[in-house]
């Protein structure tokens, strides 16, 4: 894969603990949002079996995707943060994680790994490595995300979690596509398929509020299981964040050490909660 390095990241401006570690420079940090999300305009309903079969469509693809590395662009829009970053991302089924950020001019920001039940971030401009367990809310300090780590990779596999569901409704939309609703306790999901029957959009609600919208664009003609382009928002947070891969390959064999949760031999460590 050509122009991909492994690179480490570093932060220039954190100062730790809660709600800090880099709301603006980390993965895929905070989300959108505007108001009350427009659904599109509903065409007549589809049956159960069709739904089915665009459901199955998009699990045959998605799940032929074990891992993908790819260098992408960063971009953050938020009330307070305007950010643009280059992203190194290494990821692999079900719970590995690697992300490096750097700045536009090849500045390392930040280095977050995390390997099922442990995560490492380390600042090298602090020479700082911050380690513990990869619960959300360890995660949340560098990842703004309401997401376990598992259901992260999920997301960036092109696997959006499915909630359980005991309602399941399927439409038309005039613009084209159709458009699925499953209802659960307390939580909705709505997903989008394009013309092409590709899963293009996850949006999860609770209580009638939206709370997380993943969007997926650009399947290439030559690999058209992948998307170069993720769009993430969260309402609560007045942002919006997006990822275009300039170069991305799936299903290519990582090095496990890469994936280590680990300090450099010079760091100073700072243990977060397990």
């Amino acid at each position: 894969m050509k122009n991909l390095k492994l690179l480490l990241t570093r932060c220039d401006r954190l100062i730790v603990p809660r709600s800090v570690l880099l709301p603006a420079l980390t993965l895929f940090v905070i989300f959108l949002a505007s108001c009350a999300p427009l659904r599109p305009e509903l065409g007549p309903p589809v049956s159960s079996d069709f739904a089915d079969a665009l459901m199955q469509k998009w699990r045959d693809k998605a799940l032929s995707i074990n891992s993908i590395q790819g260098l992408a662009q960063l971009k953050l829009e938020a009330p307070l943060n305007n950010i643009s970053a280059n992203q190194v991302l290494l990821v692999e089924s079900p719970n590995r994680l690697r992300a490096e950020t750097l700045s536009p001019f090849g500045v390392p920001l930040l280095l977050l790994v995390a390997d099922g039940e442990k995560m490492g971030a380390l600042l090298p401009s602090q020479n700082i490595y911050y380690q513990g367990s990869s619960s959300p809310e360890n995660l949340g300090l560098f990842v703004n995300l309401p997401l376990e780590l598992s259901d992260l990779v999920g997301v960036l596999l092109y696997q959006p979690q499915m909630i359980e569901s005991w309602k399941k409704e399927a439409f038309t939309l005039k613009a084209g596509g159709w458009l699925l609703i499953h209802s659960g306790t307390l939580q909705r999901q709505e997903l989008i398929f394009n013309d092409m029957q590709e899963l293009i959009e996850v949006s999860y609600f609770k209580d009638n509020d939206l709370y997380l919208k993943v969007q997926y664009a650009e399947f290439s003609a030559s690999d058209s299981s992948y998307p170069k382009l993720l769009t993430l928002e969260i309402p609560e947070k007045y942002a919006t964040v997006t990822l275009k891969f300039s170069d991305v390959e799936t299903n290519g064999q990582i090095r496990p050490e890469l994936f280590k949760v680990a300090p450099p031999a010079s760091a100073r460590v700072v243990y977060l909660p397990d």
